[in-house]
């Protein structure tokens, strides 16, 4: 009787034993790997949103300018800019040229009815719209823009917008 709480405890002892060495520890270990892999799924997300945004934002402009022809060009169907229009384009260069990202010429006006002088010369308002974004592109260059910096674009979704001009710093 006198080892019986010697035995026992030695027992007791012994399974203690086994089940640290056997189950808690294998189990503290997938609980620190699971931990770390949590982690890293977080950082992963955190990166992915980020990504998501930045893919978001490009579709967005930083700046926008908006021009209904008339007020760039002597009339609705000239192709020449006025001197009020050269003025305005020249007023808004400085802030063009504050960052190095594109800047976008789109123009609207495919609702616009070519009178037939002007039909002979462009088979299209597409095609006379386009005319009137490169007069712009070349004026932009004219004084000091970067050619690789300019885009021209045409948003054939906004029908809304009829015979507009829009100068957009984009975000790449």
């Amino acid at each position: 009787m006198k080892y019986l709480f010697f035995i026992l405890f030695l027992i007791t002892l012994g399974g203690f034993l086994l089940f640290y060495n056997f189950k808690y520890l294998p189990l503290e270990e997938k609980i620190i790997k699971i931990s770390d892999e949590n982690l890293l799924w977080q950082k992963e997300v955190v990166e992915l949103k980020q990504k998501l945004a930045e893919y978001e934002n490009k579709d967005k402009a930083r700046l926008t300018y908006t021009f209904e022809f008339r007020e760039l060009f002597w009339n609705e169907y000239s192709d020449t800019l006025n001197p009020a229009g050269e003025a305005r384009l020249k007023s808004i260069i400085p802030s063009l040229k504050e960052n190095n990202n594109k800047v976008a010429i789109v123009f609207y006006g495919e609702d616009l009815e070519l009178p037939p002088n002007l039909k002979k010369k462009f088979p299209t308002p597409y095609h006379f719209g386009l005319n009137r974004a490169l007069v712009v592109f070349n004026y932009l260059i004219n004084m000091g823009f970067p050619k690789e910096r300019l885009l021209i674009m045409n948003d054939c979704e906004k029908k809304n917008k009829k015979n507009v001009l829009a100068i957009q710093v984009l975000n790449y």
